[in-house]
């Protein structure tokens, strides 16, 4: 729910391979991705194009999805955060239940930034949320008043990590580590060649926290991995954790090929993330060297953490004492002039096909996996010879062999029933991607 299960992709190099564009104005439709990794990847690998504008519409289930990808491109286009410093932010944010000291902090401020967005108090160029309803809106400026609050005050996320996972396994808890055990070995190590390591794996499994280094303990809850949040009265209520926890976040900046260096998942996903926004700020490619912490390979293997921080430190309460004038202060953000992203409902999947500018009005549409039934209200919307990318199921370890099948089988149905042609023969077990084009 909280992440992708596919790698980032430059959405204008899809667009070009299926023909010769040469059109100056682009528009995308990208659904239930997730989060936000197409948008950070194709604004880093804009500078290898021709300059054209792209205007990306983004349909989310929830308005929590909705919040954290603006939160989290919001940190990309940051100037005043220094590179190592906003690439592990990003990580924490997307993928741990619990956040080091320092992250917990930027949360909190850039949170309270951030509630003016929805309301339109703060100009923000790259962002539209035009099309939600004053509601949404304001249920929008919640969340973000929520996490604020919540990464302050502390909620007991690791607990409803816990109560999760009792409930997934029932009377297999107390072996839960031969469960996960044979989840890596038997289902996602054969399925998948990346460098995810049996201890990052066990470790998030067990707690949620799937990105780790030395420096600094995870000790602070992150309130963006929590559902349906409702402000009621002076309060807020919400429901826990509904997020995936047998697969985690390692598949979408990590899900490169394996090779013989004895990187992480986590050191090769640090490494993806800081050339995407360097690439952002700087409009160049990364120089290796500025990747500090793969330079010394021999520390490597002991960065892995296994073991859980003290539990009162995570529950210890925050007082903010930052002063009116810092709290004042809005984020400056890299300027983007050619980007546009609009957010829509997710009513849109059944209302755009009946609005007469929104018929085949899109170059790219991007779908998620869990998204397949919406095919149907998505066609209408595409233009003729787009081409259209449907997420597969590849790495998600609980499904097997036969329910990728059967999956492969539905798509291929859904896509011959409403007028798509593959582009090429797919197979979840193998691919991470279907790709079709209109009739």
């Amino acid at each position: 729910m909280w992440w992708g299960y596919s790698q980032p992709l430059d959405l204008q190099a899809e667009i070009t391979q299926i023909e010769d564009c040469i059109l100056n104005n682009l528009e995308v439709l990208i659904v239930g991705s997730g989060d936000a990794r197409h948008i950070v990847k194709t604004l880093a690998s804009s500078y290898t194009h021709p300059a054209r504008t792209i205007t990306y519409h983004i349909i989310e289930p929830t308005l929590e999805q909705v919040a954290r990808s603006i939160l989290l491109l919001s940190l990309c286009l940051e100037k005043d955060l220094g590179l190592q410093e906003a690439t592990r932010y990003y990580l924490e944010i997307l993928g741990n239940t619990l956040l080091r000291p320092a992250t917990a902090k930027y949360l909190a401020k850039c949170a309270k930034q951030l509630i003016d967005i929805p309301t339109c108090t703060v100009e923000c160029p790259w962002l539209s949320l035009e099309k939600f309803k004053h509601k949404d809106r304001d249920n929008l400026e919640s969340i973000f008043k929520f996490w604020a609050r919540a990464t302050c005050e502390g909620v007991p996320i690791v607990n409803y990590w816990d109560r999760r996972i009792r409930k997934l396994l029932k009377t297999r808890y107390d072996y839960r580590e031969g469960v996960f055990d044979w989840d890596y070995h038997m289902i996602l190590k054969p399925r998948c060649i990346t460098n995810l390591t049996i201890q990052e794996y066990r470790f998030w499994r067990n707690n949620g926290i799937a990105f780790t280094w030395l420096e600094g303990e995870p000790v602070r809850s992150n309130p963006t991995l929590l559902n349906n949040i409702i402000q009621l009265g002076p309060g807020f209520i919400h429901y826990a954790y509904l997020g995936d926890i047998v697969n985690g976040p390692f598949f979408t900046w990590a899900a490169v090929g394996k090779n013989d260096d004895k990187r992480r998942a986590t050191d090769i996903a640090e490494r993806e993330i800081m050339r995407a926004i360097y690439e952002i700020r700087t409009k160049e490619p990364l120089c290796e060297d500025h990747v500090g912490a793969h330079r010394d390979v021999s520390i490597l293997n002991g960065i892995i953490v296994s073991e859980m921080p003290d539990i009162e430190m995570e529950n210890e309460s925050w007082i903010s004492t930052e002063d009116k004038s810092k709290q004042d202060k809005k984020i400056s953000w890299m300027e983007v002039p050619n980007h546009k992203i609009i957010f829509h409902p997710i009513t849109s999947l059944e209302s755009l096909k009946s609005k007469c500018e929104y018929i085949n009005r899109f170059h790219l549409i991007w779908v998620a996996h869990n998204m397949t039934k919406q095919l149907s209200n998505l066609i209408p919307l595409i233009s003729a010879d787009a081409p259209m990318i449907v997420e597969l199921r590849k790495y998600m370890a609980d499904l097997r062999k036969e329910d990728l099948h059967d999956f492969t089988k539905e798509l291929k149905e859904i896509a011959r029933t409403n007028g798509l042609r593959s582009l090429y023969d797919f197979d979840s077990n193998a691919h991470t991607f279907a790709r079709f084009c209109k009739n």
